[in-house]
């Protein structure tokens, strides 16, 4: 039995948005279902075609050459149609060959996708490691599929779903995730952005309820969390094989449990780790105490989800802390001399003109010094915002397009002049956007 899994190539058929920024990153959810796959003698390999020019063409070479038995395509939302092209291309290679698609847009889109792409024979939902696991073991024993729990797939041609499996509580049991399968290897991602920096992420879950997130419908409220020796495990292995010296981590909040980060921070300092980092948070989930512990310890770097500017639009996604804490939470860490990296977005319910105007503002008050990421809004699958769109939007003005663009141009002119020091844009090329 051979997998090969395979992250898509992203929004090919679509110009970039402005405010978006190509990085690729390791795909850490492909790596760790490929390293429980590796533990039990699974042949298999990861194919990453979002990684810079790599094409189609490597799909088909690798398909060629490994000749797998099961291609296992992730997808989110914003690569969906990639994945498509991902799956067609392997049905074209071998119509024998098993399609199955997970990810956060396949768990909550499962029933279309088998109701109208029939190149896609199988979906994983939610968490895919030991689901993909018994799946291969139902194939290799020829056990029936209805046994395999968080599947669905056609019986008798229509759509069917297996019964859901309980997210896995104990993350400690799920073993390092397999970077050596990569291709492009590990090495190719340190040398496409000059710093050998690894992704790690050390909880899954949130509990918090903001109307518009996938990823906490996707992975639960429950906020569960790796123990500090694991996390320190995967630390000196990712120094010691990888010579890693930048660590990224992943979590969606990362500071929710403030004791779990100062011991980890603690525990960095204690064993000598020559490394920098850096993490996403909550406003409301630091303090200058932790961000001072957390600098001591070598992160460089801060992810603020801000959203808004706006508390009206805050209060209306359930966001559930204010603008004067983000604020206050950017300011405190860029005085400590961590970067800030403030992502927006625009066009949420009880969008206007005037709110818009206040990002701009937010901007010129708080001054990040890393990113700032004006996006607009895109509404996700498996959010509340997605099944209640009419009634959050109902009886509310929309801004328009021209608008969320001036803004957007507006926030950049602001982040660049504030950290160049300059009165005016320095040169940039325009950005290609999209004009629908």
């Amino acid at each position: 039995m051979k997998v090969l899994l395979v992250v898509p190539p992203y929004r090919t058929w679509l110009k970039k948005p402005l405010g978006e920024f190509d990085f690729s990153t390791i795909p850490l959810g492909l790596t760790y279902i490929a390293a429980v796959l590796k533990l039990k003698g699974i042949a298999t390999s990861i194919l990453d075609l979002s990684f810079p020019n790599v094409g189609m063409e490597r799909l088909e070479k690798k398909l060629a050459h490994d000749k797998p038995d099961v291609v296992g395509i992730t997808s989110m939302t914003g690569n969906y149609r990639g994945a498509l092209s991902v799956a067609k291309s392997s049905k074209r290679w071998n119509p024998e060959v098993t399609v199955a698609l997970g990810g956060i847009h396949a768990t909550f889109m499962w029933k279309e996708i088998l109701a109208t792409v029939p190149e896609v024979d199988m979906i994983v939902r939610y968490e895919g490691e030991m689901v993909m696991s018994e799946f291969i073991d139902a194939l290799l024993k020829k056990h029936p599929l209805r046994d395999v729990q968080s599947i669905c797939f056609r019986e008798e041609g229509k759509p069917i779903s297996t019964p859901l499996r309980g997210r896995i509580e104990d993350l400690d049991k799920l073993p390092y995730p397999a970077h050596d399968l990569l291709e492009p290897s590990a090495e190719e991602y340190v040398r496409l952005y000059g710093a050998r920096n690894f992704p790690v992420i050390t909880t899954r879950g949130c509990p918090f309820g903001c109307v518009y997130c996938s990823t906490m419908a996707f992975h639960g409220q429950k906020y569960r969390f790796r123990s500090t020796s694991n996390i320190i495990g995967e630390l000196e292995y990712l120094i010691e094989k990888f010579r890693a010296d930048n660590i990224s981590f992943v979590d969606d909040n990362f500071t929710m449990h403030k004791e779990r980060v100062l011991t980890l921070c603690k525990e960095i300092m204690g064993r000598g780790l020559e490394i920098e980092w850096g993490c996403s948070a909550r406003v409301d989930q630091v303090s200058e105490g932790l961000l001072k512990t957390m600098k001591e310890a070598g992160c460089k770097d801060i992810f603020f989800g801000i959203e808004s500017a706006s508390q009206h639009v805050l209060d209306i996604v359930k966001k559930s802390f204010s603008v004067k804490q983000a604020k206050a939470a950017v300011k405190a860490a860029e005085r400590l001399g961590i970067k800030t990296h403030c992502s927006f977005i625009l066009g949420l319910p009880g969008e206007t003109s005037r709110s818009l105007n206040r990002h701009v503002q937010f901007i010129d008050e708080t001054k990040p010094s890393g990113r700032v990421l004006p996006n607009k809004l895109q509404i996700l699958p498996g959010t509340e915002l997605y099944d209640k769109k009419r009634e959050y939007f109902a009886g509310r003005p929309n801004v328009s397009d021209a608008d969320i663009v001036r803004t957007q141009l507006e926030m950049l002119a602001g982040f660049y002049r504030i950290n160049f020091g300059v009165n005016e844009l320095f040169p940039v090329r325009p950005p290609n956007l999209i004009i629908e």
